[in-house]
């Protein structure tokens, strides 16, 4: 049971903190923005607040404030008290429920919310906050908005794919015993030919290898990896270029959509006088 309340208690002082520090409030300023609006506070309090678990002088233990502070900074913060005491990882109620609705991690609902309310895009962003409201309605109930959506995640994939290709010629060398292995690699340019040009080559021979059945099976499983290799690299870097081809038209497609006639009025700032 103790190692519960410490768990508690550890996660209430480290979301108390995070959210001060996100905020940019030092004490001084927490505790008169505090007061003007819940009429109490000291700075002892907010001192214990954010030190709840730990041991003082006479060998106690800082315990939690009542419920009705702990109600009080939590509605401060525009967070739950479950969220300061480690019961959800979610900020609110509100919030939790809008993310299982949505299908989306809490850092991504914030994000739109810093859209729609105008904070993330400038610091006079929340005046025109109606107007960023209705672009980004605009922009995501568009016809080609999905389609938007899904040619990204192709371009994603094909970038990925790009830096984290198939190594075919490693694949084939598992296949092959070590000690085999190193001589294949050896003899993988090898040749044992003959013509009217040049006579006979047998790079083999030369080298004094014996050119066994396994070690010539080794060699072609080898060549034919390397082959895939370079030719899959081709079509690698092909399809990132197709796939940014096509996200970038299907992106102005978006915005035509954007700008019809009838979205304007709502989405530009369009003047009152």
């Amino acid at each position: 049971m103790n190692d519960i309340k410490q768990n508690v208690a550890k996660c209430w002082c480290c979301r108390l903190s995070k959210l001060m520090k996100e905020r940019k409030y030092t004490q001084k300023k927490f505790l008169k923005e505090y007061k003007e609006k819940y009429g109490g506070g000291t700075q002892a309090n907010i001192s214990r607040w954010l030190r709840v678990g730990s041991k003082i002088e006479n060998g106690k233990t800082i315990g939690f404030p009542s419920y009705e502070t702990m109600l009080n900074l939590a509605n401060f913060f525009g967070v739950s008290v479950g969220y300061l005491t480690g019961e959800t990882d979610y900020e609110s109620f509100e919030m939790e429920k809008t993310c299982e609705f949505m299908e989306l991690e809490e850092k991504a609902v914030k994000a739109i919310k810093g859209i729609t309310s105008g904070e993330s895009v400038n610091h006079l962003g929340k005046h025109e906050a109606r107007e960023y409201t209705s672009v980004f309605k605009y922009l995501v109930t568009a016809r080609s908005f999905p389609t938007f959506i899904r040619k990204a995640r192709e371009y994603a994939d094909n970038v990925y794919y790009q830096k984290h290709p198939i190594k075919h010629i490693a694949r084939a060398a598992e296949k092959i015993r070590k000690d085999l292995l190193d001589l294949a690699f050896q003899c993988i340019d090898y040749q044992c030919i003959s013509d009217d040009e040049y006579g006979e080559i047998d790079d083999f021979k030369e080298n004094n290898v014996e050119p066994t059945e396994e070690l010539l099976e080794a060699i072609r499983l080898l060549n034919k990896a390397r082959d895939d290799d370079y030719v899959e690299e081709g079509i690698r870097e092909q399809n990132v270029k197709l796939s940014e081809y096509e996200l970038q038209k299907i992106y102005f497609e978006v915005i035509k959509e954007l700008v019809q006639e009838e979205n304007l009025p709502d989405s530009a700032e369009v003047s009152k006088c």
